[in-house]
């Protein structure tokens, strides 16, 4: 297994410190960092910080890769139902599932470790299932709105015209 990086064993609030300091690219370099975490009582070696950095910078990198995607996505395939996020959602529980699977089989895991990830697993298992309910009870509520509207129209002997558009979009968005 392999060691994990000092930087992680920082205090919440100091390692935050350090990100920001990172992303914002004011902290005079590596060296200079090391000395500011020294100062702040723990020993981190500049090329620790430079390993940190392009971690940190990894991530930032596929955070803005995924945000361009799925604006471009939403800007070539618009999704009233909101298709895109269940499907998100589902993939979300999907991996945390796996990974929850991996913890629990690790053999050389620490159980006191592996309950502290499944907790926080199970956590974020339950916030993916309240947004994937949120998302499918919006769903129902549009079809709903959808179908009386439907019905509305039909009884009044209308077609899909801009008088029934209006109708829709008075329904669903009220007015």
């Amino acid at each position: 297994m392999a060691r994990r990086p000092k930087i992680d064993s920082l205090p919440a609030d100091l390692k935050t410190q350090l990100e920001r300091l990172l992303l914002d690219k004011t902290h005079g370099g590596y060296m200079a960092l090391s000395a500011w975490l020294k100062e702040q009582g723990f020993e981190i070696s500049h090329a620790a910080v430079h390993r940190y950095d392009q971690r940190l910078q990894n991530v930032m990198s596929r955070i803005k890769a995924s945000t361009e995607a799925a604006r471009l996505i939403a800007q070539s395939a618009p999704d009233e139902a909101d298709e895109h996020s269940a499907a998100v959602l589902r993939m979300v529980q999907s991996s945390l599932f796996e990974a929850m699977t991996r913890v629990t089989e690790a053999q050389d895991a620490d159980p006191a470790d592996q309950v502290k990830i499944l907790s926080q697993a199970a956590r974020a298992i339950a916030e993916a299932s309240r947004a994937s309910i949120g998302q499918k009870k919006w769903a129902d509520e549009v079809k709903t709105k959808l179908d009386a509207i439907e019905r509305e129209a039909g009884r009044a002997g209308r077609t899909l015209d801009a008088e029934t558009l209006r109708a829709v979009r008075e329904g669903l968005y009220g007015g």
